[in-house]
């Protein structure tokens, strides 16, 4: 038990180690050209492993096998999909619910995906300009969660109302 909560914290520090340099590149969360799209990826990607062992070394959990860097990647970069220079979905908070919902549903992890599906949403929230709330609901934050989870919940409108009313910016 001890090692693997030694292993979790020395793989978070080195997360966070790659996480803190890709925060100092000098790109905008709010541009979308293709190379800051990329870094966008990069760094949500290594934001959601570190918030992903963040939540099981702070909340427990098995880790147990990840599906892989590249399902995580495809589910990052998922809400920043132009077509014909265009963002389909360019309101930060459809984006934070697409990225909850393919966390939460894809199972990129072992364990923790509900918990690191919020945690990735309200990060990126956050970046954006949209300071987490005072508190949440905890029964009401987990059940929306287990729901999303179950996939009784998949209307990323649906997903995109809760964060917002979460928020408060409704």
């Amino acid at each position: 038990m001890k090692e693997r909560e030694e292993a979790g914290r020395s793989e978070l520090s080195r997360l966070r180690s790659t996480l803190g340099i890709l925060l100092r590149e000098p790109y905008s969360i709010h541009n979308t050209d293709l190379e800051t799209t990329l870094w966008k990826v990069r760094m949500l990607t290594t934001a959601a492993q570190t918030l992903n062992v963040y939540a099981l070394v702070r909340a427990g959990g098995h880790p147990g096998e990840n599906r892989g860097t590249e399902l995580l990647e495809q589910v990052v970069a998922a809400p920043f999909q132009t077509f014909e220079g265009q963002e389909l979905h360019p309101d930060p908070f459809e984006k934070a619910a697409l990225l909850m919902r393919g966390i939460t549903q894809g199972h990129p992890f072992g364990d923790g995906n509900k918990r690191t599906g919020l945690l990735v949403a309200s990060y990126f929230l956050e970046l954006s300009g949209h300071p987490l709330p005072e508190s949440f609901e905890e029964d009401q934050t987990t059940d929306f969660c287990m729901a999303l989870s179950a996939g009784e919940i998949r209307d990323v409108g649906v997903i995109t109302d809760q964060l917002r009313s979460w928020w408060g910016e409704k």
